[in-house]
């Protein structure tokens, strides 16, 4: 899965907002002698074998990654290069061309199974979230539902868009799905209580924040997020010691510089 790092800041919360991976980069038009000689490689592999030296090229390297991935597409590579493709143009931060290669992919795998065809669509409408367009994603994520709902990732992805517009009970619903799927998922758990302190349903929120610190109590993302509903309903000394805890337990951390940010609003607010 292209998944990104996401929070339940990039929902409305400025004080736990957390970064999206990403960063453009220029796909070059011309083939390099190294792509070249990467496409003739996977000429002579077996197919599984240059999908995944092709994968990990599209990983490392995007732009080589890119032309060896077109190269070996025109020699005939099928799917599996044009999946590489799309994932080398993710890379290359042309992400609008990424989902929508992946889409159109999804569509002619003709010997795919339901399941393979929903991971590659769940990609698309994790592309199209990391890219803020929240009705593609949330379509795209609702057809790989379709195909497979035992992902519980494409659940939370799905969850995850319906927070960012504002649909929180929905979200809550997804995040649910999620856990009925798998109960040890710590990131639906965090998601489902932010939802809840949104909806100004704290105690649910407690109880989620609760679940996840007993699996790991020195979550960063949980401690970030239990400051956020100890600050909600004014206990702000609380808030003040969970966030201080993510700073000493993850400094250098997304939640780590959320916490930081956090503090410096409160100490705003007192003076």
């Amino acid at each position: 899965m292209l998944r990104r790092l996401s929070s339940p800041a990039a929902w409305t919360n400025p004080i736990t907002a957390l970064c999206l991976i990403g960063g453009l980069v220029a796909a070059s038009p011309f083939v390099t002698p190294r792509a070249a000689h990467a496409q003739e490689r996977y000429a002579d592999m077996p197919v599984g074998q240059a999908y995944q030296t092709c994968l990990a090229a599209a990983r490392s390297d995007p732009e080589a990654g890119f032309e060896a991935a077109i190269a070996w597409r025109d020699e005939g590579g099928g799917p599996p290069s044009r999946h590489c493709v799309a994932l080398a143009l993710f890379g290359l931060g042309q992400f609008n061309e990424a989902a929508t290669r992946l889409e159109a992919l999804a569509s002619d795998m003709p010997t795919a199974t339901t399941r393979e065809q929903s991971a590659v669509l769940a990609q698309a409408g994790s592309v199209w979230l990391h890219t803020g367009d929240l009705s593609r994603a949330h379509t795209v994520l609702s057809q790989a539902l379709e195909f497979d709902s035992t992902d519980p990732e494409i659940w939370i992805d799905r969850g995850d868009a319906l927070a960012r517009g504002g649909e929180y009970w929905d979200a809550v619903d997804d995040f649910s799905e999620a856990l009925d799927r798998d109960a040890t998922r710590l990131d639906a758990l965090i998601f489902r209580a932010a939802a809840y302190r949104l909806l100004e349903v704290p105690d649910l929120a407690r109880d989620d924040i609760a679940r996840a610190l007993v699996v790991d109590p020195d979550n960063p993302d949980a401690l970030m997020e239990l400051g956020a509903v100890q600050a909600g309903v004014g206990q702000f000394d609380a808030a003040r010691k969970s966030w201080l805890r993510v700073l000493s337990i993850a400094p250098g951390s997304r939640a780590g510089g959320a916490a930081r940010e956090a503090l410096q609003q409160m100490d705003l607010k007192v003076q």
